[in-house]
């Protein structure tokens, strides 16, 4: 059985968006996929089990590892130990934002949900701003933040702005980027979540298979 594993959210966007990521990765293996939220149940004994987490922050460092002891099951490195091509993803979808332009034409900011426990993303996206006019890395609930990017390239007078949150599914993240940029007086687009680029299914779906499973 494989099975991606979720922290879940209030809100139910990132039920059903996960939902249909679980149904595109099971068209991707030819194998059915299962979506579960993480909670204290352990997981079926036999199942291999992929974290869909994008830092090593709490969940990872207790509540998988927790899992994982009191589960017979496989569990693969978490989303983060492919930091390397979610950063050029998100980077496809914040030129996308602009459609017509190359990415040496758009400033962009990538927004992590806080540096503390997303070092291995955060040099990822670093490793990747080069291909950009501007382009910087800001956090979501931690500093440098969001807000001191924007207000800095405001008074710089820059354009063709894109935030690109590093967030998998729709939901309060999501809208608290959306509040801050439309706050910041910045004419600024906002990227859209990480599991909507076309490759992203079948990236999941390499994550059960070899290499990664070994």
């Amino acid at each position: 059985m494989n099975i991606l594993l979720a922290h879940g959210s209030s809100d139910s966007r990132h039920a059903v968006q996960a939902e249909q990521l679980a149904g595109k990765v099971s068209e991707e293996l030819g194998e059915a996929v299962e979506l579960r939220l993480l909670s204290g149940d352990p997981m079926p004994d036999g199942s291999k089990v992929l974290p869909l987490l994008l830092g090593e922050g709490w969940h990872a460092r207790n509540d998988i590892v927790r899992l994982s002891k009191a589960s017979a099951c496989m569990m693969l490195p978490s989303l983060s130990a492919h930091a390397i091509p979610i950063a050029c993803m998100a980077a496809d979808l914040a030129v996308d934002s602009f459609s017509g332009l190359q990415a040496s034409q758009c400033s962009t900011i990538f927004s992590v949900y806080h540096f503390d426990g997303f070092e291995t993303v955060t040099r990822a996206l670093e490793g990747l701003t080069q291909r950009f006019s501007h382009a910087a890395v800001a956090g979501i609930y931690s500093s440098p933040g969001l807000e001191e990017s924007l207000a800095e390239w405001r008074s710089e007078g820059l354009q063709n702005i894109v935030v690109q949150p590093m967030a998998l599914f729709e939901g309060r993240t999501m809208e608290h980027v959306r509040r801050v940029v439309a706050q910041s007086g910045v004419d600024a687009q906002v990227g859209p979540v990480l599991s909507s680029h076309t490759a992203f299914p079948g990236f999941v779906a390499d994550c059960f298979r070899e290499p990664y499973a070994a």
